[in-house]
């Protein structure tokens, strides 16, 4: 089960729906959350942040250090590895995801009492045309899709 969490960016222009990976970590590992408007405001040490197509998280990596070390993840918890595994990083595959999945939904959603499989098709073909979007602008989780 994985506790989900939205979080507005420093400038608050932005937020970003967020995963917390088996409810490992706390919401407040995340320290900052920069998007591609604020970012030059991250003032943080280069090790604490993960960069993803303009935004920046920055962690708490002391804190998440102790925490998995006390759940038995032993390895070096470094920024990346935070994001990367899921365990504090966007939900989907970049900060709009969320959104973008509601919306796709929303509007194919009368095909459902007309025709499911026709649906179910549309539905693959566009969310599979999201992440070819996503792959080209270089986001990050996207990359592993």
């Amino acid at each position: 089960m994985c506790m989900q969490l939205r979080r507005a960016c420093q400038c608050g222009r932005q937020s970003a729906a967020l995963n917390c990976r088996d409810n490992l970590l706390p919401a407040e590992i995340l320290v900052s959350l920069y998007c591609p408007a604020c970012r030059d405001l991250a003032d943080g040490s280069p090790e604490c942040r993960v960069e993803d197509c303009g935004w920046i998280l920055e962690y708490d990596l002391d804190g998440a250090q102790i925490i998995m070390a006390q759940k038995g993840i032993r390895q070096e918890v470094t920024a990346a590895f935070i994001f990367d595994e899921g365990y504090l990083s966007w939900q989907g595959l970049a900060p709009g995801d969320h959104q973008v999945n509601h919306e796709i939904h929303e509007r194919l959603a009368p095909l459902i009492a007309k025709d499911m499989k026709q649906y179910l098709e549309q539905l693959k073909t566009e969310w599979l045309a999201h992440v070819t979007r996503l792959k080209a602008q270089g986001w990050r989780k996207a990359q592993q899709a």
